[in-house]
């Protein structure tokens, strides 16, 4: 929009008008315009409108994945910094270094649980009963157990990014990965 098709409001702390349509010849100075005064912009010509709130109007810049890898100093070139450079100190020290999460870790422990299993979950010697095994994808790659805990010792209610994997109370539920979850003959405690 160009400025013939703008107009310029004063507006107070409470949002009252104080100067309507404010000229351009005038300094703010003739208006006595206080610190907490807000100057807004009004669009008159309606035959311009952009609507900036729906984004599928603006045009995007795109660049492919190998274009960006070649370009220096962006998050994804520093991200792999900062890991070459733990994975080199976990060598110095003798530490493996895990294996990058794939859509099957963790199928092998979770295979040897079923919904309805009794368990205890890491940390802390949490008792519950197990009610999902499988992924979840929005969370991350890999097999995941949903466990309803005994008691309100969990995140959550049984949800994972919006979407229900098992229902149970607020904080009596939780997604935790096989190699936390140890099932077996684990009674429910009386409280």
């Amino acid at each position: 929009t160009t400025v013939e098709g703008m107009r310029l409001d004063l507006k107070d702390l409470t949002g009252t008008t104080i100067e309507a349509n404010m000229k351009d010849d005038k300094m703010l100075g003739y208006y006595q315009a206080r610190e907490d005064y807000t100057i807004h912009v009004v669009q008159t010509n309606p035959e311009v409108y952009y609507n900036y709130d729906d984004l599928s109007q603006c045009e995007k810049y795109v660049m492919t994945d190998a274009d960006y890898d070649k370009r220096e100093g962006t998050v994804r070139a520093y991200k792999a910094q900062v890991k070459a450079a733990k994975e080199a100190e976990m060598r110095a020290q003798g530490i493996p270094i895990p294996e990058e999460l794939g859509p099957d870790s963790f199928k092998e422990e979770a295979e040897k649980m079923k919904v309805g299993d009794r368990c205890q979950c890491q940390p802390g010697d949490r008792l519950g009963t197990v009610r999902y095994v499988g992924r979840i994808v929005s969370i991350k790659p890999g097999f995941f157990i949903g466990v309803e805990f005994d008691e309100p010792v969990g995140k959550g209610d049984g949800t994972a990014k919006g979407a229900t994997i098992f229902e149970c109370r607020p904080n009596y539920g939780g997604f935790l990965r096989p190699d936390q979850v140890a099932v077996g003959d684990y009674p429910p405690e009386e409280f």
